[in-house]
């Protein structure tokens, strides 16, 4: 069976979205201090009904993979947190807040535009108690 132009490219970039984290060390490799990784997405585009949130934890055993397809089929963008996640670990709070916009297109072949859906996160990490002496 062979897909559609649009539907092989969005294949191709799941793919390689799961090759990614497959490739990805462990939360506890990454981050040894986090008992918990909360990562909440919320979606806005003006003019439209976004879609619906998103929340991920992430517990140690985890992969510590923090990119996230844009949630239209049709865009080729994602959200990377990695960013959002290191400034999480080196604040004081263990949380870190910002908005991102999408960078990939939409459309067709013959149509495409960008997509620039923004994307409110939130990240918190819980730390693991240290043992009293």
């Amino acid at each position: 069976m062979r897909l559609a132009p649009a539907a092989a490219t969005r294949r191709g970039r799941m793919d390689q979205l799961r090759h990614d984290w497959a490739a990805a060390s462990v939360l506890r490799a990454a981050f040894p201090a986090v008992q918990q990784l909360r990562i909440e997405l919320k979606f806005a585009e003006p003019g439209s009904s976004a879609p619906t949130p998103q929340s991920h934890v992430l517990y140690p055993p985890a992969r510590a993979f923090f990119a996230y397809p844009c949630p239209y089929a049709d865009c080729t963008g994602q959200f990377n947190l990695a960013g959002a996640v290191t400034a999480a670990m080196s604040n004081p709070t263990h949380q870190a807040a910002g908005v991102l916009e999408c960078g990939g297109s939409r459309g067709g072949d013959h149509s495409k535009r960008s997509c620039l859906l923004r994307v409110v996160y939130e990240v918190t990490a819980s730390l693991q108690q240290k043992a009293a002496r």
